[in-house]
């Protein structure tokens, strides 16, 4: 991985440079299957049905007080968006799409092993998810609209602030479609939904070459760098191998549970039937002080192929490091309560 500034990186400081690259290439040209959300006026219950009956769980909470309203939830919100952009809930569901969008009926085990292997064996057409988000997007405002019409006739109003929110994140995915690498980037902003969708600063992608060792260019290939909140900066550089198998190289402070966030990776990859195999490193972390403004950060750089495959071990990749750090910050927070406590005494 010489390619890699491990000075600039360990200092906490990401490239500034987006260098994006169109990809029009790929295996499949096909549309992608839409995949109903919950936003149908036309599949709304009569007026009679019992409220709770009527209204899901998010518009519940949307009816209560302007405060609660002001907190909403980012990640229900995404939620919110993927269903009014008609777009599948979990992201390995989009990459089956957009890969395989014809795939025959067969046992859920496998066909998650074919899809995983025709992934591995692809490329994606980033003009094809640009043209899916644009066209979302252009019906996804209408279909909001409807919902609040009906939602209005049952005496049910939703708030303008989460109107506005709503509204926001559509103009920005319909901005982010007129660019291949931006229609990418906030494709996988809505499946990290913890991580805001609109700060420019939390995720940068850029296309172009992920180098080995060797510092030669892999055609199937992702470097990922996350600085967590707790463990300072992690890398992770994910290839394809011959032998239809992924590796994943990780170099991380000695205080990151390098074995914990295998468990995880193991643990989700089982239902692909892909081999993954780990090298592990270690470096010393760069001293940040943590504060109330820390947050995680990531920056990708993929090969021009942009292998949907290893997008999804990408995608899995960030989030189980989000977890391992988001489990340190609870860790931290009972030992205060408990400090808290016995100060109390």
């Amino acid at each position: 991985m010489s390619n890699i500034n491990w000075n600039q990186f360990f200092n906490n400081n990401f490239p500034n440079t987006m260098s994006g690259m169109n990809t029009n290439g790929g295996v499949n040209t096909g549309g992608i299957q839409n995949t109903p959300g919950l936003f149908n006026p036309n599949a709304l219950p009569q007026p009679s049905t019992p409220l709770d009956v009527l209204i899901p769980a998010y518009i519940t909470q949307l009816s209560q007080t302007k405060s609660e309203l002001a907190e909403l939830d980012q990640q229900q919100t995404v939620k919110m968006l993927k269903e009014l952009l008609n777009m599948p809930k979990n992201f390995d569901k989009l990459m089956e799409q957009l890969t395989t969008p014809n795939s025959t009926l067969m046992p859920e085990q496998q066909k998650a092993v074919k899809t995983a292997l025709m992934m591995l064996a692809s490329s994606m057409n980033l003009s094809q998810l640009s043209s899916l988000l644009q066209n979302s997007s252009k019906t996804a405002m209408t279909n909001l609209y409807q919902m609040l019409a009906q939602y209005n006739q049952l005496g049910i109003s939703i708030k303008d602030e989460q109107l506005g929110q709503i509204s926001k994140l559509i103009s920005f995915i319909s901005a982010s479609s007129t660019s291949d690498v931006q229609s990418l980037k906030s494709t996988m902003l809505m499946y990290l939904p913890w991580l805001p969708l609109t700060d420019p600063n939390v995720l940068k992608l850029e296309i172009g070459n992920s180098g080995s060792d060797g510092g030669e260019s892999d055609s199937d290939s992702i470097t990922v760098m996350i600085a967590t909140e707790n463990y300072g900066n992690l890398s992770a550089y994910i290839l394809k191998t011959d032998e239809d198998g992924i590796k994943i190289q990780i170099t991380s402070s000695q205080t990151f549970p390098q074995k914990d966030f295998i468990v995880l990776m193991k643990e989700e990859s089982k239902k692909y039937g892909i081999n993954i195999n780990f090298e592990t490193s270690t470096k010393e972390a760069f001293n940040k002080e943590k504060n109330e403004h820390s947050q995680t950060q990531v920056y990708m750089n993929t090969s021009p192929g942009v292998n949907p495959f290893l997008l999804l071990i990408s995608n899995a990749l960030i989030k189980n490091v989000h977890l391992v750090d988001s489990k340190e910050n609870l860790r931290e927070l009972r030992k205060e309560r408990v400090d808290n406590g016995k100060s109390q005494n």
